[in-house]
């Protein structure tokens, strides 16, 4: 892994609200990024070791704020922050990455279920089970998988009715994470090259 200021991770933040309104992000009072969309990362920002308040603001207001936790941000690391959940329920989910790429032919893939109203979920690639039962705000283990196009199936854990299918592309030497956000019927599955991916 290519190593930065030892003092620093990388950070960034992915709005996963179902069909929710643009937000501004607060780091300790401080805009962080503003007018961030559902479905949208931000960029990865560099961010000392601390422990630092975020407040999570529909855009253009500073008043009744969406979230307002405490998260804590170790050194060397790279860290997407999910904004989650709907309703009363709106809560901040830091994901780890991967920081070492993998070699050869392979990728890593692993998924984040983020859609509030989606039963567990199994997760096949060209009809091999992946990830088997995966629950709401679950986040799977990185796994290593030939780099191919493959039909990827998203089906209901306790009935295997089919929920989602798409086409996905994986390339050698990648690290992906799989975000599925939204409510039923309106599952997206957002595919994501990890920052370690751009730090190699």
């Amino acid at each position: 892994m290519r190593q930065w200021n030892k003092e620093y991770s990388l950070v960034r933040f992915l709005h996963a609200v179902p069909e929710g309104e643009d937000v501004d992000i607060y780091i300790n009072n401080i805009p962080f990024y503003k007018g961030l969309e559902f479905t949208e990362f931000s960029p990865y920002v560099y961010v000392p070791q601390g422990n630092y308040t975020v407040t999570i603001y529909l855009e253009d207001t500073q008043e009744n704020p969406l979230v307002n936790e405490r998260i804590d941000v170790s050194v060397n690391q790279l860290v997407t922050i999910a904004i989650t959940g709907e309703g009363e329920d709106v809560k901040l989910l830091p994901i780890v990455e991967e920081t070492e790429v993998v070699s050869g032919s392979n990728a890593k893939v692993r998924v984040v279920h983020l859609s509030p109203n989606a039963p567990s979920v199994n997760i096949t690639a060209d009809n091999q089970e992946l990830f088997a039962d995966v629950k709401y705000r679950d986040v799977t283990p990185y796994i290593a998988i030939p780099a191919k196009e493959y039909t990827v199936n998203v089906e209901e854990s306790r009935t295997n009715r089919l929920m989602r299918q798409n086409q996905v592309t994986v390339n050698p030497g990648r690290i992906y994470t799989f975000y599925a956000v939204g409510n039923i019927p309106n599952v997206q599955i957002l595919q994501s090259l990890d920052g370690a991916t751009f730090m190699n």
